[in-house]
């Protein structure tokens, strides 16, 4: 089981849920990760509300919150690198003008 409580699931109705974020704070609009929903008996869809890369359809809601809490352990990102520096050089002389 993964240690990561940084994300909750939080029912709202028998077949809605959403993902929080606690390290956000409560009026944070960016608090909710993701709303889920029951698409049928055996399917769960997600709608993100972060681009975290994750499918749309799950086996139930604690499967997106697993999805979330491993991308958020291993993130599917490069983080980003100083550029590779360009060398300058004085343009050509034109030798006929």
């Amino acid at each position: 089981m993964l240690s990561n409580d940084r994300f909750t699931l939080q029912q709202l109705t028998p077949t809605e849920w959403i993902i929080v974020d606690a390290n956000c704070d409560p009026g944070d609009p960016s608090r909710t990760v993701a709303c889920v929903y029951e698409a049928d008996q055996y399917q769960y869809g997600a709608v993100w509300l972060r681009d975290l890369g994750l499918p749309m359809t799950w086996t139930s809601p604690h499967d997106v919150l697993r999805g979330i809490r491993q991308n958020s352990e291993h993130p599917t990102h490069v983080p980003s690198r100083k550029p590779i520096p360009i060398p300058h050089r004085r343009p050509l002389r034109n030798e006929s003008a």
